[in-house]
């Protein structure tokens, strides 16, 4: 069930790369039927005419068979359509990074906006054919992951009860004396995202735009911009790029735009003619294989990120 999970959704990355339909199963029944034979043989040998030597011979044998049988059912309908669409909740990106994700990680795959920085709009569906701005994007959420990691960032819930899943918020906590490289890394924030400067906590609030400079305004992805931006760093055989099979992102000058630029080092699903040996995920798909790599343990975190937040956004509820 586990890897035919995987391969499912490693098989709709590669339709949205090639602008196929995608198709969501999910398991509707698991049943087991099992067997069990014993036998046994014992068999005298006589000599030619009747007398010895004569001889015993004895065998026996037990059998045990277990006959898994897995259904899988389409996911469909307007409520699967409709939780596929649905934005992801700010509530849901807390928990996770308070569950020791990556707000890097986080942000980059599952936020399109933040206080007016653009990350990638374009890649929120099928491959664009002009490079999208996420350059500053990128770089505030690099910077947060850097403070996380030196624990100069936490983002949370502030409140008790109902009022917890309500009120979120990212505190930089600075010491008095203050690390100059910590400090310039949240003074960059602050510009980056339009941040009251004389402040260290910060409401998380959905929205386009801040109400204040004391607000982040994050529009989160659906579930299914999420798989499409994702699905950008889906590499593909040249011939099916020249053929016009996908959609290749240039520059205004014509030249070609590399997604690893943006998704290389979270997420990487690589191409080869020839099924590969060392791969934690492989599908064939159009005459090629597509997999990612077993020692690509940041691609396997990102594919683990997307496997959960597949369950709880269009899981059967």
């Amino acid at each position: 069930i586990a890897r035919s999970w995987g391969q499912q959704l490693l098989l709709n990355l590669v339709r949205l790369r090639y602008r196929d339909n995608p198709v969501f199963l999910e398991v509707g029944s698991i049943v087991s039927s099992y067997s069990f034979n014993a036998n046994s043989a014992i068999g005298l040998n006589v000599g030619d005419d009747g007398g010895g030597p004569w001889g015993y011979e004895g065998g026996g044998g037990i059998e045990y068979n277990e006959s898994p049988t897995v259904t899988y059912s389409p996911l469909q309908g307007e409520e699967f359509t409709n939780r596929l669409l649905t934005p992801i909740s700010p509530n849901v990106l807390v928990l996770l990074s308070q569950s020791g994700w990556s707000v890097e990680r986080l942000f980059l795959c599952c936020v399109q906006r933040m206080n007016g920085l653009s990350n990638a709009l374009g890649a929120s569906g099928p491959t664009p054919s002009y490079v999208p701005s996420y350059q500053d994007f990128r770089r505030a959420a690099s910077l947060f992951r850097e403070l996380q990691v030196r624990e100069r960032l936490f983002v949370d819930a502030e409140g008790d009860g109902e009022s917890k899943a309500e009120t979120l918020r990212m505190r930089f906590i600075l010491p008095a004396t203050g690390d100059s490289e910590d400090l310039a890394k949240v003074h960059e924030i602050r510009e980056l995202l339009g941040l009251d400067p004389s402040r260290s906590e910060f409401r998380i609030v959905s929205a386009l735009a801040p109400r204040s400079s004391g607000e982040i305004a994050i529009s989160p992805r659906s579930l299914l911009s999420v798989l499409f931006f994702l699905s950008q760093a889906v590499e593909v055989p040249e011939v099916h790029a020249q053929e016009g099979r996908v959609t290749v992102t240039r520059y205004a000058d014509g030249t070609p735009f590399a997604w690893k630029q943006l998704t290389g080092d979270i997420f990487r699903v690589q191409v080869s003619s020839d099924e590969p040996k060392d791969a934690a995920v492989k599908i064939p798909y159009r005459g090629h294989w597509f997999w990612i790599a077993d020692n690509d343990l940041s691609s396997k975190t990102t594919f683990n990120l997307l496997t959960y937040l597949f369950s709880l956004k269009a899981g059967s509820q």
